[in-house]
C-alpha cells in the first residue's frame, strides 16, 4: 500500500486526488498547511517549503519544512513573497543574488537560498497567501516544478479558503476548530493518513504527531490497541502500517470509539 512518488502525469493526477481527499478530512489550518507542504516536498524535493496565510497586512507562516523561517512578513516590505501576492503570479527566481526583492533570512541560523519558487495561493478573486519553495543551489527549479507547485497550491487554496470562511463567519481566530475536534476525530485522522499513503503520511506522523506529546500518546495507543504496527526498516528508521483491525475500524467509525475508549 506504500505510494512511491513519480513525476509521471498519471501519478501526479492520483496524488492531487489523494491530496484533495485528505485535506477534506482535516480540522485545523495547521494540519492542512503541514500536509500540503509535505505533499509538495514529496513531488518537488527542495531545502525549504513554507505555507503562509495573509492576515490583514501581514503574511503569517503556518507551516515550514526546512530552515530560515520568517514568521511574519509585512506585505509593504519588498520580497519575492509579497511580489507574488501583489502580481498574483508565480515567481520563479533562478538566482536570488540578482533579485533586488530577495529577503535574506534573519538570525544566526539564516541560510541563503539561491533559488526560489513562490506561488500565490488564490481562491476566486482573493489571494489567501503563498506557498514558497527555496533551494540552496542556483537554477534548481524548472518550468515543470512551477507547474507542479501551482497544481498542488490550488488544492491547498481550496482547503485554506474553507478555514478562513469558517473563521470569518464565527469570529474566532484561525485554528479555533482544533479546540472542538474530538479525540476520536484525531484517532480517525491518523488512521486515514497512514492507510491512504504510508510513505508520505509517515512523515507527518513523525514530524507532527510524535513530537507533540498528545499526538505521540495517540499513535502509541493505536499501536497498543492493534490498529497500527511499528516496523523497523533500518537501524535508525521505522514506519507505521495499518493492520486489518485498523482498516475495519477506520471504515466503521464507531469501531474506533468503542475500542479506543475501553
Amino acid at each position: 500500500m506504500s505510494h512511491k512518488i513519480s513525476r509521471g502525469k498519471g501519478d501526479i493526477g492520483a496524488r492531487l486526488s489523494f491530496m484533495r481527499y485528505t485535506l477534506a478530512q482535516y480540522h485545523t489550518l495547521e494540519d492542512v498547511a503541514m500536509f500540503a507542504t509535505t505533499m509538495l516536498h514529496s513531488v518537488v524535493p527542495t531545502d525549504k517549503i513554507a505555507l503562509a496565510v495573509i492576515e490583514g497586512s501581514t503574511l503569517k507562516s503556518v507551516a515550514t519544512i526546512g530552515p530560515r523561517v520568517i514568521m511574519d512578513l509585512n506585505l509593504d516590505r519588498p520580497s519575492i513573497n509579497t511580489r507574488a501576492v501583489k502580481t498574483r503570479q508565480t515567481q520563479l527566481v533562478n538566482d536570488t543574488r540578482l533579485d533586488p526583492d530577495y529577503l535574506p533570512g534573519d538570525g544566526r541560523d539564516a541560510v541563503t537560498m539561491l533559488s526560489e519558487l513562490c506561488v500565490p495561493m488564490i481562491h476566486g478573486d482573493e489571494v489567501l497567501g503563498t506557498v514558497n519553495l527555496e533551494h540552496r543551489q542556483a537554477g534548481r527549479f524548472t518550468d515543470e516544478d512551477k507547474r507542479l507547485a501551482e497544481a498542488f497550491t490550488r488544492e491547498a487554496a481550496e482547503a485554506v479558503h474553507r478555514f478562513l470562511t469558517l473563521q470569518r463567519s464565527s469570529g474566532d481566530p484561525v485554528g479555533a476548530a482544533a479546540r472542538t475536534r474530538s479525540p476520536m476525530d484525531n484517532y480517525y485522522g491518523i488512521l486515514v493518513a497512514v492507510y491512504n499513503g504510508e510513505t508520505v503520511l509517515n512523515r507527518i506522523v513523525h514530524r507532527v504527531a510524535l513530537p507533540w506529546k498528545r499526538g505521540k500518546e495517540m499513535v502509541n495507543n493505536l499501536v497498543a490497541k492493534g490498529y497500527l504496527r511499528k516496523e523497523q526498516i533500518s537501524p535508525a528508521r521505522y514506519v507505521y502500517k495499518i493492520t486489518d483491525e485498523g482498516v475495519k475500524a477506520m471504515k466503521t467509525y464507531d469501531g474506533i470509539t468503542e475500542k479506543i475508549s475501553t
